[in-house]
């Protein structure tokens, strides 16, 4: 068993450090789980406020970024939607720019979808 089959099937810790190999297979699933969406995994973008009363963006990750986090830290972050949610460009808050169609609970999903497949499929 390669270190790789340890550490995704002997214990509840699995991480994957990045490299050109993981983020080209990141893309690669997260662009066909959006395949029938008709989006890239580069053309969503998770943006965080510091609250709902004044707005100053804190964050912004597009979900490529956030699948590779996902992997290196072995762990699906929680986003409260009320100060995070999905647009279609970076650094920005606007309601013009958001993607109703994806519900942060559904992010949350892919990103889970994505530390299994990792840890259960992929021989890195």
């Amino acid at each position: 068993m390669s270190t790789t089959d340890k550490r995704a099937f002997g214990s509840d810790t699995f991480t994957l450090k990045p490299s050109p190999e993981v983020f080209e297979r990141v893309r690669s699933f997260l662009n066909e789980q959006l395949r029938h969406h008709a989006i890239d995994c580069e053309s969503i973008y998770l943006n965080t406020i510091n609250n709902i009363v004044d707005q100053v963006l804190t964050f912004s990750q597009n979900l490529l970024g956030l699948g590779m986090d996902t992997l290196e830290w072995g762990t699906v972050q929680s986003h409260n939607d009320w100060e995070t949610g999905v647009f279609s460009k970076p650094s920005t808050f606007q309601d013009s720019h958001r993607m109703h169609q994806f519900a942060i609970e559904y992010i949350e999903q892919l990103m889970r979808d994505l530390l299994d497949e990792a840890k259960y499929k992929w021989m890195v």
